[in-house]
């Protein structure tokens, strides 16, 4: 068991190597702008395993928490959060520093909200949904697409129907989060 704060999301979390820790996973929590980060490797580095090695306050509560090995950032969305600046925003979070590098607001349009984080095959994308958490039956959500070293805007696929869910198939497979 691991201490964590107010309703920790059971989804699959991400994980990742800490500088300090070794291995770690993360999960955001439902009910509080927390991630929380633990260490996830008892044969290796025993004396971390289990255990909180850290946690960043974010803006928000969030549902979703993505990484890739090769990015040196991981991705926090704020979804559950009622104000709408912040569930319209991802923060990006350093995996050196463990600090927030950048929030990224993703849509301004009232109802809207940013959800679900996703990286490409080979790390350099990372693919955000915006969806309408008023009228999801209509073509009216997009993905959004990041460079991942810039955290720069790509591109954008409109027209989708509540595009919460987009997992690359590759990256779940062989459990690159």
């Amino acid at each position: 068991m691991i201490d964590t704060d107010k309703l920790p999301h059971p989804g699959p979390g991400a994980n990742w190597n800490d500088p300090k820790c070794g291995p770690v996973g993360g999960t955001t929590h439902l009910g509080v702008g927390k991630v929380t980060v633990w260490g996830n490797d008892p044969a290796g580095h025993k004396d971390q395993a289990w255990k909180i090695c850290y946690e960043v306050e974010t803006d928000g509560p969030g549902v979703f928490i993505r990484t890739h090995p090769k990015s040196d950032y991981y991705w926090a969305d704020q979804t559950k959060h009622p104000e709408p600046e912040v569930q319209q925003s991802v923060q990006v979070i350093s995996k050196e520093s463990r600090e927030i590098v950048k929030t990224i607001r993703l849509t301004e349009k009232p109802g809207y909200a940013a959800v679900h984080i996703e990286f490409n095959n080979d790390g350099s994308e990372v693919w955000v949904s915006v969806w309408n958490r008023k009228d999801s039956k209509e073509p009216n959500g997009e993905i959004i697409i990041y460079d991942a070293k810039s955290l720069e805007e790509k591109g954008r696929v409109k027209g989708l129907y509540a595009p919460t869910g987009k997992f690359n198939v590759h990256n779940r497979v062989n459990h690159v989060t």
